[in-house]
């Protein structure tokens, strides 16, 4: 970060054209921030938090245009004017945009109030942490809350987190976080089109501090792992709405536990969350709730209570808050009840509804209270491929499968670097029981029925070597996958993930690593699994050369070559202290070495032997119209007139899933 009073390459010391505002008159800078004007915050942090020098005007008062782009200097714009988040996709700063007009969307009697709750709640956040932050407010009541890094983050990095933030805080916009190349934030001193301008409501000398001490890798670690639940859920698929059939079916809750009372609750495993979030602390505090969002005192009250169950709660805690008059809004809600032991079996109804509907939401299924719910299908794309995902149903396949999925790949990183697979095809295993991984956390199971091209697409591998490495690892002792079902006409064998014994113990105590896990990216189709694996190691925290054979698992030549494919592209960066990704995106180089147009022949070709064998599949029915439809292995008869189809000759045991 730079030092204030310093000149900064990019940043001019005299106002421009449209910096018309004269010098600061302060001389020092003061302890407080009530005494300071917008020019002066806008001279001591727009330098500061800017990432590229540049600054972008908005004449109108709302669209910041590219042609109102100037210089950033250390005199405030006569309009409002926001600086650059990113430089070449990488930044040193967390912003949380918490908004008032999501507040309101929300449905927030004041949404003034709940953002003011939600930031305080993060600020919090990053307190128990360890970290330092500091903030700012809007005239209309929105702030932000800038979290500074003491490492530059990749614009992925960021963008996750801020995706899981705004998944726990409802008034918190990601926007300005999403874009890369125009991400842009308003810093104290700079102009509201509402009139007045952002000022700081953290100290000044406070704020400066915490930009002169940013936050360590510790404080970063420790944000994943208390944004773990919001981090897993943004990997998943939107679930869609399934109408109700008629019987009625409760999954098993093999994730619940009873209390001391024989009553039901929901273990979390970071332990229960202190509070609710700051909506449901307002309902459950006042009463007000908006008719939008509720039709009736009803829905009201039982989320509130299904809020509880969500953070880990137990009955006892809610009776408590109840009795002590805290939550005086959701005592209220049940006056209609004649005396003390009515209200106590409404609430319990209440709570048992909620750890139901908790239970079917977790299972992946769609909530309808009149009537049984059964699995819908979930598309999702590979490699720009519809894929048709079916969500667990058992109770194996419920809360906990990404867990599971997460031990599994601490005991696969444990068993590539003890050298369990050795020669050329340990790269190829690698890459498939990768891809298995991605399967399992697309599916929210580690129980996976896709097909080998499929697989394939997500291995960056041709499906005929898919199969036999499938084939090779189901036969290994003490093995990764089981193979759990052959395949049944067009549906694929179910593979399941298991932890091996030999690895239990290490996978039991190992940190799961945090974000995305498994698949191959598209653009190392044409760089190489070995870039693809140092890839895999690279941050914003830099790795020294000599470690990456180590954590890679590969020799110091393999290393070599794929740093220098990394390079070459700007996918990697040497830097003093080692190793870091490089700006440019993967999906940009992908597209600057013609991979969309090798995935493109590449579909183009299975949907062709897609069709050549739901047509071998018709004719094997028409030739004995009683056989079992799901059930082809194929009649001896059938092969003496047709002869193997194609997908027998080139895959021995399965063919291929047809969901796409």
């Amino acid at each position: 970060m730079p030092e204030i009073g310093v000149s900064q390459p990019g940043i001019s010391d005299t106002a421009g054209l449209h910096n018309r505002i004269p010098p600061p008159r302060y001389a020092g800078c003061d302890s407080g921030h009530a005494t300071l004007g917008a020019a002066r915050l806008w001279e001591l942090f727009a330098p500061r938090l800017s990432a590229n020098g540049r600054v972008r005007l908005a004449k109108d008062g709302r669209n910041y245009r590219r042609r109102d782009e100037l210089e950033l200097t250390v005199g405030l714009p006569a309009h409002v004017a926001a600086v650059y988040v990113y430089d070449r996709g990488m930044t040193g700063l967390l912003v949380g945009d918490f908004d008032t007009g999501k507040a309101a969307a929300a449905g927030a009697a004041s949404p003034a109030l709940l953002v003011e709750q939600e930031a305080a709640d993060f600020t919090a956040l990053i307190a128990r942490l360890g970290g330092e932050c500091f903030t700012d407010m809007s005239p209309n009541g929105g702030r932000h809350v800038y979290v500074p890094w003491a490492v530059r983050r990749s614009y992925g990095e960021i963008r996750r987190l801020a995706e899981a933030l705004a998944r726990r805080y409802v008034t918190l916009d990601p926007a300005p976080l999403q874009n890369a190349v125009e991400g842009l934030i308003r810093p104290p001193g700079a102009w509201h089109r509402s009139g007045g301008y952002q000022q700081l409501t953290t100290p000044v000398q406070q704020a400066l501090t915490v930009l002169d001490d940013p936050n360590d890798q510790s404080v970063w670690d420790g944000l994943h792992d208390a944004l773990q639940p919001e981090l897993e859920a943004a990997e998943l698929p939107p679930q869609p709405v399934v109408s109700a059939p008629r019987s009625p079916a409760v999954p098993k809750a093999a994730a619940w536990a009873r209390d001391e009372h024989g009553g039901v609750w929901h273990p979390r495993s970071d332990g229960p969350l202190p509070r609710l979030s700051p909506r449901l602390e307002h309902l459950a505090r006042t009463g007000q709730y908006d008719r939008r969002q509720y039709s009736s005192p009803s829905e009201a009250r039982q989320a509130v209570v299904a809020g509880a169950v969500a953070c880990g709660w137990r009955l006892a805690n809610v009776a408590a808050r109840m009795r002590s008059g805290h939550w005086g809004g959701l005592v209220a809600f049940y006056d209609r009840y004649r005396d003390d032991k009515q209200r106590v079996e409404a609430l319990t109804r209440d709570w048992k509804g909620a750890h139901l509907w908790i239970a079917v939401r977790e299972s992946g299924r769609e909530v309808h209270t009149r009537g049984n719910t059964h699995r819908g299908v979930v598309r999702v794309l590979i490699e720009g491929v519809p894929v048709e995902v079916r969500p667990p149903t058992s109770e194996g396949q419920q809360v906990g499968e990404l867990q599971k999925a997460r031990a599994w790949h601490s005991a696969l990183t444990v068993a590539v670097r003890s050298g369990r697979w050795q020669g050329k095809k340990a790269l190829t295993i690698r890459r498939v029981l990768l891809a298995m991984l991605k399967a399992a956390q697309l599916s929210r199971s580690t129980s996976i029925g896709w097909g080998v091209r499929h697989l394939a697409l997500l291995a960056c591998l041709d499906e005929s070597t898919v199969a036999k490495t499938l084939k090779l690892l189901r036969q290994e002792d003490d093995p990764f996958i089981n193979w759990v079902a052959e395949h049944r006409g067009e549906r694929a064998d179910i593979y399941r993930l298991i932890v091996p014994q030999a690895y239990a113990e290490v996978a039991a105590w190992r940190r799961w690593q945090p974000g995305r896990l498994g698949g191959i990216h598209p653009v190392f189709r044409v760089l190489g699994a070995s870039a693809a694996f140092v890839y895999e190691q690279l941050s914003a925290s830099p790795v020294r050369t000599i470690d990456l054979p180590y954590l890679t698992a590969l020799g110091s030549t393999a290393v070599t070559g794929g740093l220098n494919e990394l390079g070459a592209h700007g996918l990697a960066v040497r830097t003093p202290e080692g190793w870091v990704r490089g700006p440019a995106d993967p999906l940009v180089v992908a597209n600057q070495l013609g991979v969309p147009e090798i995935v493109a022949e590449i579909m183009a070709r299975y949907r062709k032997a897609r069709e050549r064998y739901r047509a071998f599949l018709k004719i094997v029915e028409a030739h004995e119209p009683t056989r079992d439809t799901e059930d082809y292995s194929i009649p001896k008869e059938v092969l003496a007139a047709l002869g193997p189809p194609v997908w027998e000759e080139n895959y021995a045991h399965a063919p291929p899933a047809c969901h796409a």
